[in-house]
């Protein structure tokens, strides 16, 4: 009896033993996920605070071109927000003030003198408003080359914010980007895919057919629109939003394509493949003929490149319908071609599918000439076409003059109705292609 009794002892000690490593182990598991969180809010703050610089930065050259007075306020409103935007976020890092301090100031003083200019904005901006513009230009390409390495330690883990960091003690400065920041302060912008392809049309969609698709009619329009067979995609979930839509997955030889089918109309609001990584065997040109070949089998109508990327073995090709020779940029489509069998795997159209239509007049009551003149004579025009852009829910007929400044080209879009100034990009080249802001 007493050694049964000893047995069911040393048994509730071991169980006691193993209860323990296991809180022991979730202890130190949820250590681990708390520190994860605030680390990935870290992370957050800082590529936000990143990305406001960028815009700050694209919007002082874009107030230096304009010649608009409303847009010039626009702009400069806009920098005196995201300035204060930026000194917050670099504000709640866990950082030294010895670190960012300068950084702060700049920002501070930065939305500030934003601020000043905003009361004079109904007056061209004089020479030493001009010239301190440009300094503070480049004081920001500097803060932004410091936090975009920073960010980039911070994302191969390099870097940490965690308690245990001692990230401000005795270490190389260059492996500390942001403790650079006083006397260090080039650096990339925003990425986008070409003027106004972050704006969709906020109505009824304009570009869908007039029937309604069933479930299964929709895996058979996903499986006919890569060329497969029926039996290799099945219906995975239904989408809502402003274009609902049945999701559905192909199988085929070569890989995994993931497609949405519009309830209304059955057309293809988007499709991605399931992995990249592509070899290139052809060039940007031909990528370009493969498309167009897809937009004239598919009936797009007529379709203009505007810009194009390349990576992972893609060219993720931007291209805006045209009607009556004017370029429609609220009709985007993207597409992504395979650069090793030119097939598309790729397709983003709900700018198409939202916007699209039969424009009724696309005379301009202003002259290129005309339009020239409201340019500001700092922009040295290099070409000019008329287009559409989509702006605050409506959309301007306008003349699009290409130009460049400061080293950088730039769209400056004029009302070909009234004449004004509508709106400015900016053009970005990298190694993977053009980008505009």
């Amino acid at each position: 009896m007493q050694k049964k009794h000893h047995i069911m002892l040393y048994s509730l000690l071991a169980l006691c033993a193993v209860l323990a490593v296991a809180y022991a182990v979730e202890a130190e598991n949820e250590t681990r996920r708390t520190a994860g969180v605030l680390e990935d809010s870290y992370r957050g703050t800082l590529l936000s605070a990143m990305t406001q610089m960028e815009q700050v930065r694209a919007n002082i050259d874009k107030a230096m071109v304009s010649a608009d007075e409303g847009q010039s306020a626009k702009l400069l409103g806009q920098i005196s927000s995201d300035a204060a935007a930026v000194q917050g976020g670099l504000s709640a890092l866990p950082l030294a003030q010895s670190a960012m301090g300068d950084a702060v100031k700049l920002c501070n003083q930065l939305s500030d003198y934003a601020g000043s200019l905003l009361m004079k904005a109904d007056s061209e901006l004089s020479a030493g408003d001009t010239q301190l513009l440009i300094e503070l230009s480049a004081a920001c390409d500097a803060l932004l080359d410091v936090l975009r390495r920073a960010y980039g330690q911070m994302r191969t883990g390099k870097l940490t914010f965690g308690t245990e960091t001692v990230y401000m003690a005795d270490a190389d400065q260059a492996a500390r980007p942001l403790e650079s920041a006083a006397d260090d302060i080039d650096y990339p912008t925003l990425i986008y895919d070409g003027p106004f392809s972050d704006v969709v049309s906020e109505d009824a969609p304009k570009g869908l057919g007039d029937r309604s698709v069933t479930r299964d009619e929709a895996v058979t329009l996903a499986a006919d629109f890569v060329h497969a067979d029926r039996n290799s995609a099945v219906f995975t979930q239904e989408s809502g939003g402003s274009i609902p839509a049945y999701d559905v997955q192909v199988t085929l030889p070569d890989g995994v394509l993931h497609l949405a089918v519009t309830r209304q109309g059955g057309d293809i609001l988007w499709m991605f493949p399931e992995t990249a990584g592509y070899t290139p065997q052809y060039g940007l040109p031909e990528a370009q003929q493969a498309a167009e070949a897809f937009f004239a089998a598919h009936g797009y109508g007529d379709m203009e490149l505007t810009f194009w990327q390349v990576y992972d073995g893609m060219a993720t090709l931007s291209y805006a319908a045209v009607q009556e020779g004017v370029l429609l940029y609220p009709d985007l489509v993207k597409i992504q071609i395979r650069l090793d069998t030119l097939s598309p795997v790729g397709l983003e159209a709900r700018h198409y599918l939202s916007s699209h239509f039969e424009r009724s007049s696309l005379t301009p009551a202003v002259s290129r000439e005309n339009a020239q003149n409201a340019v500001n004579p700092r922009l040295r025009i290099t070409d000019s076409r008329l287009c559409v852009i989509p702006l605050n829910a409506a959309e301007y007929l306008c003349w699009q003059f290409t130009g460049a400044y400061n080293g950088q080209t730039y769209y400056v879009y004029i009302d070909a109705r009234t004449g004004r100034q509508r709106d400015i990009q900016r053009l970005v080249t990298s190694e993977s292609g053009p980008k505009a802001e």
